[in-house]
This record gives C-alpha cells, structure tokens and sequence, in this order.
C-alpha cells in the first residue's frame, strides 16, 4: 500500500467515526506526502520571507521543528481566465503539536498555477505567522490574550491558555462611516465575539488551530465560518452571524482570521522576564 493510499484509508476511518459537532479530528503526520509539484511551488512562495526551509522528497522542513505538507484538493476551471483552486496545507511539530493539524487554502486567478500561488501566499501571510509564534515562548508576530486555568491536581502546577492571533484579513468596498464603532475593529474581535463557542476547548489542554471568517454582502445577507484544525466548527456560526450583523454599513464586506490556542506551563509575562538578558 502507498502512503497516499494509507492516507486515504485512514481519512475514510476518521470520516465514519461517530463524533459531536466540537470534536476535532486530526491525521497521523507519518502518512502525509505531498503532491511534488505543489511543494515546489510551496517552497517559492516562502522563499519571500526570511524563513529557511529545506526540502525533502515529500516535506518542508524549518530550523523551528516545523514540518508542512501539500496536497491537492480540487482546481476547476470556471471559464477562460478564471480557475479555482482549493489546497490542504498539512503542519505539525515535534513538540508542540506532534498529532498535526491541517488547513483549507482557496483561491481563483487566470491560471492554476497562479490560484495556488495566491493561495500559499495568503497562507504565508497569515497562517504561518501564528503557526512559527506557537513554536515560540515569547510570540513576536502576534497578539496573545492569556488565561489562567486551574491547576493540575498531580503536580499542582499551573496552566495557562494562551490565544496566539494572527493577522486579519478584512474587505470592506464602502469607506468607513465617520461615526466610530463603539469598539473599532481589531485582531481580538473575531475570537471575542465568538469566544462563547470555544469553551470547551479553552478548559482543555489541546493544540488547535482555528480559521475564523464572517461577511456581510451588499443586500445584507451574512455568512460565517469556522474551522477547527480544519474541520467544520459549527459552534461558533451563530455568534459569528451576529457579530457581523452589528457592523456599520460598508457594503461588500468580510473579516477572516487563523488563530492557535495552546497550553503553556508558565506565563507570557514571565516567559518575556527569562527571555531577558541577564544585567553586566
């Protein structure tokens, strides 16, 4: 049997377990290969930032102990000029997340090779930034709301949550109002307004990755999306719709962001005191 087909056989396992809507599924990392074609395009892409990768036969490979995946997982030609395409972009670490979790990139250009380009570049630009910060103790890229949670009643040793929050991507095609929101837009909305959603998996100890989107067409019809590791979190539809339903007219309009909520063993405040440098 191939990997690609183990791969597969294993999807099919996890697709006819009996789980509840909250469960997060994730994919043993040892049977991912990526498309060849697709990883080479990857690695150019990345080749933007000042990340270093290496390449192997099937995975890219980060000083940090990241390790990606690409496959395929659809391109349609839609009419001359326009094609969709829809890649999975597979991440796991040694350390941090060794169960791997995974991530939709969709996009549509003239050419194929240019959705996936576009695809990986809005990925790079987003995603990746939270994913190198949740290798790190103290994140640099990114905001980080942090709470304590109780502690472990074998070592008595506390926990802490923290919520790594990327950048947002945000489309507006009307300028804003003159009058201010009471609380003007900015990267801990999309998780706030929703958090509600997120409770369970705020009380555990489990390394997720969260897409988070809502919009608001021109007719006012609105629209909301979240994934967990991936999977479709329909927990957090609801109080998404009625966050963008609250937002000043702007016609046309999305917010869409990639969050990591981990667990750590010490604080970020002082994680920040042993990541400085001793006085001379």
């Amino acid at each position: 049997m191939s990997l690609i087909q183990a791969f597969k056989a294993l999807a099919g396992k996890f697709k006819n377990a009996t789980a509840s809507e909250n469960t997060v599924v994730t994919t043993a990392p040892a049977l991912l290969a990526s498309d060849p074609i697709l990883l080479a395009l990857l690695r150019n892409t990345l080749k933007q930032t000042s990340l270093t990768v290496e390449q192997t036969e099937s995975q890219l490979l980060t000083p940090e102990g990241l390790v990606f995946a690409v496959q395929q997982v659809e391109s349609v030609v839609l009419g001359e000029g326009r094609v969709r395409t829809c890649t999975k972009i597979y991440a796991w670490h040694p350390t941090y997340f060794p169960q791997g979790i995974f991530e939709f990139q969709h996009a549509l250009a003239a050419t194929e090779e240019a959705a996936f380009i576009d695809g990986f570049t809005q990925w790079m630009n987003m995603d990746l930034q939270v994913l190198l910060d949740a290798t790190r103790d103290v994140p640099v890229n990114c905001t980080v709301i942090e709470m304590n949670t109780t502690a472990d009643e074998v070592t008595a040793t506390a926990h802490y949550r923290q919520v790594i929050l990327g950048p947002v991507a945000h489309l507006a095609s009307q300028p804003a109002p003159k009058k201010k929101e009471d609380h003007p837009f900015c990267p801990c909305c999309l998780f706030t307004e929703s958090m509600t959603a997120f409770h369970d998996l705020l009380q555990s100890d489990q390394f997720v990755g969260v897409r988070l989107f809502a919009s608001r067409d021109n007719h006012g019809v609105l629209a909301a999306d979240c994934r967990v590791n991936g999977e479709d979190f329909q927990a957090a539809v609801t109080p998404l719709v009625h966050y963008a339903e609250n937002w000043p007219q702007r016609g046309l309009e999305f917010r869409k962001q990639y969050i990591v909520i981990r667990s750590v063993s010490r604080s970020l405040d002082t994680a920040n005191k042993m990541a400085m440098p001793l006085p001379e």
